[in-house]
């Protein structure tokens, strides 16, 4: 049956084929014959688009990120991070795996000493993201105990203290909101809001408004009526300038004269994280 094959395609091929037409050798694909797009995504696993680096292009001058310095650092940064020293180090092993193929031996020299300083960063990486896991679980479970102190704690300090739009506030804001009330920084398609994270937008959005409604002159709108208002503050930033803009907001919301129950607040807020969602990806 094989033969039979191979003698009908042969006949066939010669019956395409103008006798006239001259065969050449197949050209091998080599590094100087392919031509590959500025833009395509695999460059980014070769140091300035070369096929191998030089050795004497490999300086080894820096040092591993020590646990002090990652431990300053925000979840987004050491994440980054993480990928950073990931793609320098497939750079790294396809490089020492080539020269190793030619009969080179790079393990002694500024290769391998970088990819060794890169590794140690991403294990301490990784220790300082357990801690802080460790950190948040603990936290948690002590939330269930004393949970109502320190948020009392933590608005009276908000309140009283001196200037709190700044950095650290934003971040301890950010923390305060994850941690206790699970409530993430991005959030995806497929997030389903529950009772916890309701209850996070009611006390991060009335936060706000006392925070700063006496500052810009909204003190009108106390009380605040309900959860679609408490989470227009919640979205807006933590500035005067925010809230005063969920103020404005506020103020078309009440024209409606409609007020959300408490039975049907986890509902309501899921149509608004929906609804932020689909705007993000439309723009």
């Amino acid at each position: 049956m094989s033969r039979h094959f191979h003698t009908t395609a042969l006949v066939a091929a010669r019956k395409r084929i103008p006798p006239t037409v001259k065969l050449r050798p197949p050209i091998l694909p080599t590094i100087n014959n392919i031509t590959v797009k500025e833009d395509h995504p695999l460059w980014q696993f070769f140091h300035d688009k070369k096929f191998v680096r030089d050795q004497s292009e490999v300086a080894f001058t820096g040092r591993a990120w020590s646990v002090q310095e990652l431990r300053r650092k925000s979840w987004e940064d050491l994440h980054g991070l993480w990928h950073v020293c990931l793609k320098e180090r497939n750079k790294l092993e396809r490089e020492i795996y080539i020269f190793r193929q030619q009969g080179d031996n790079p393990v002694g020299g500024d290769y391998q000493k970088l990819n060794e300083e890169i590794h140690k960063s991403m294990w301490r990486i990784k220790q300082v993201l357990t801690e802080r896991d460790h950190a948040l679980k603990n936290a948690q479970k002590e939330f269930k105990v004393n949970g109502d102190q320190y948020l009392q704690e933590f608005r009276e300090k908000y309140l009283t203290a001196e200037n709190v739009e700044t950095d650290e506030w934003y971040d301890k804001l950010e923390r305060l909101q994850q941690a206790i009330f699970g409530i993430p920084e991005l959030l995806d398609a497929d997030f389903k809001v529950d009772l916890r994270f309701v209850e996070g937008v009611k006390y991060i959005g009335q936060l706000k408004f006392d925070r700063f409604a006496e500052q810009i002159g909204r003190t009108d709108l106390a009380p605040l009526r309900d959860v679609a208002e408490l989470y227009t503050l919640f979205e807006e930033s933590a500035s005067a300038e925010g809230v005063a803009e969920a103020c404005a907001k506020i103020d078309e919301y009440r024209e409606n004269d409609i007020v959300i129950p408490a039975s049907k607040e986890v509902q309501v807020v899921q149509g608004f994280v929906q609804e932020k969602l689909e705007s993000l990806e439309a723009e």
